[in-house]
């Protein structure tokens, strides 16, 4: 396997991969506790303690996880969160500047929110309205309208969702690595060949409901991915992950967290 350098180091932007997690004295801050509890409030939350001005472009990625029943989070962010005196957090930060090889394995996971964009036409009109619909209930809504056999839930999860992950990747400078399994034949011996199967776990299928004051609810959904990839661009890829994947990065989507196999 090519382990060739290839310019994964993106010297000309400064990141940082930061682990926040609530402070001492956060709990005394009943205010504070229940806006870093809501998707939106994290957001607003962690935009503050990277001390964005409110008409900054967002420049950071999260990732909202529990640690000993608190909130807690990844950011990858363009500006190492600074922590202030009143113990409202605690953060551990490191650069983020990984010097990749074309053809390394890495290990990963991702909280996406996987949408396809569908066409629709509006009588009266030449052009299409595109929306962009959740992956899960687009596969569902297509087989139904086909007639084809229904797969059960799990299923229709993974297949959808390990799709809009292959399409992301032939664009994002990565592949998804596979692995050989034994294959049982229907009489029940096993194969004299092993199959290849993509090493990805797709699961997690969440729907939200994002209400804020004053502003129309927001509505969409989350899968989780975890598996093992392989670099093919490491500056594509790099980028890519600095960049995000998908939509709905103001609610905790997006960000891919790497770790060596």
């Amino acid at each position: 396997m090519s382990t060739r350098r290839a310019g994964a180091r993106r010297k000309e932007i400064a990141m940082f991969l930061s682990r926040v997690e609530l402070g001492p004295r956060a709990t005394e801050r009943e205010e504070f506790w229940r806006e870093v509890s809501r998707p939106y409030g994290a957001h607003q939350a962690l935009w503050k303690l990277l001390g964005r001005d409110p008409e900054q472009k967002r420049d950071f990625l999260f990732r909202a996880e529990e640690c000993r029943g608190r909130p807690s989070f990844l950011v990858l962010s363009a500006q190492r969160p600074e922590v202030g005196t009143d113990g409202l957090w605690g953060v551990e930060s490191k650069p983020f500047a990984p010097e990749l090889g074309v053809g390394q394995r890495l290990g990963f996971r991702l909280r996406a929110s996987p949408v396809v964009s569908r066409g629709e036409r509006v009588e009266g009109k030449a052009n299409r309205r595109i929306h962009r619909h959740d992956v899960v209930m687009d596969l569902t809504r297509r087989l139904r309208d086909s007639g084809e056999p229904m797969p059960d839930l799990t299923e229709r999860i993974r297949d959808s969702g390990l799709a809009w992950l292959v399409k992301q990747s032939e664009r994002a400078g990565f592949r998804l690595a596979s692995t050989s399994v034994e294959a049982i034949g229907d009489d029940g011996l096993l194969e004299a060949e092993p199959r290849e199967q993509t090493a990805v776990r797709v699961d997690g299928y969440q729907q939200h409901r994002i209400v804020r004051r004053g502003a129309t609810a927001i509505r969409f959904s989350t899968l989780d991915f975890e598996g093992v990839l392989e670099v093919v661009d490491p500056a594509v890829f790099v980028a890519k992950v600095i960049a995000g994947f998908g939509p709905q990065k103001a609610f905790g989507c997006g960000l891919m967290l790497l770790r060596r196999t």
